[in-house]
């Protein structure tokens, strides 16, 4: 069995839809972090009963002497930590956390110092089942077929990884991300640490055994933004301003569909 950690999800079979924030590059503990929009986002996901959210990675600044950012702009990993659980809390409070993926800043401590960050807050949060450490897949059950019956549930598929390009234009971030459908096949996308918003979906052609016949499946493929203002090493670095916020996902509760908007 692939090393991906595996997440089940029961929303229940009467919600009309599901509706999924993906949140990822916060970088709570540097000065760029932009809380207020993180609040807004927050606010949004606990007040609709409907929404959820998944982490995916670079929760944390961590940045130490060997990184490309500035050691100097941010606090101490440790209260990184608890400023991280102190942010997040109100989410898993309301079980509203559904996975949770670390990102290559947290990478940093796990290689420095054998520590995993991401598990550590989990655990802190009461949510220890939705840690993955590198990757996760995910299986939702949203609602039913209504022209099945109940019985008939709606399964959608998700894979998330943090992200791993070096790519700078618009287009090779977008390329990266559509490579994750040689690595796992699923209906949704999840990729993020480019701080790149964007939204596209791809068809593929998948066969239908038991109906000896080929079909056009419909993925798609999601960037999450990022939470952290245009300055510092981005400057310096000369890459592309931030895009703030996240894409929102809806999973249609009636028949297969999923669909995303930005902003």
């Amino acid at each position: 069995m692939p090393k991906v950690t595996v997440i089940h999800k029961d929303f229940g079979a009467d919600v009309p839809y599901i509706r999924i924030i993906p949140l990822a590059d916060l970088h709570v503990g540097s000065t760029g972090f932009n809380e207020n929009k993180f609040l807004w986002y927050r606010g949004k996901i606990i007040n609709d009963p409907y929404t959820f959210c998944v982490i995916n990675g670079d929760v944390l600044e961590f940045v130490t002497k060997s990184s490309k950012g500035d050691v100097f702009d941010s606090i101490r990993p440790r209260e990184q930590r608890k400023l991280a659980v102190k942010y997040l809390k109100p989410l898993a409070d309301e079980g509203k956390i559904i996975a949770y993926l670390d990102g290559n800043h947290e990478d940093r401590a796990k290689r420095e110092n054998d520590e995993y960050i991401g598990e550590e807050i989990c655990a802190n949060l009461g949510i220890p089942s939705v840690y993955g450490e590198d990757g996760i897949y995910l299986f939702m059950s949203v609602g039913y077929d209504s022209s099945e019956g109940k019985k008939n549930r709606i399964v959608y598929t998700a894979y998330m990884l943090h992200g791993w390009t070096g790519a700078r234009t618009v287009g090779g971030k977008f390329t990266n991300l559509a490579s994750m459908q040689g690595i796992a096949f699923a209906d949704l996308y999840i990729g993020s640490h480019v701080h790149q918003m964007g939204v596209f979906p791809l068809e593929t052609i998948v066969p239908n055994v038991i109906k000896k016949k080929a079909q056009w499946h419909r993925q798609l493929f999601v960037s999450t933004g990022a939470f952290m203002d245009y300055s510092g090493y981005a400057i310096r670095g000369g890459y592309r301003p931030t895009s703030l916020g996240s894409p929102m996902i809806e999973l249609d509760g009636r028949v297969k569909n999923i669909q995303a908007v930005v902003g």
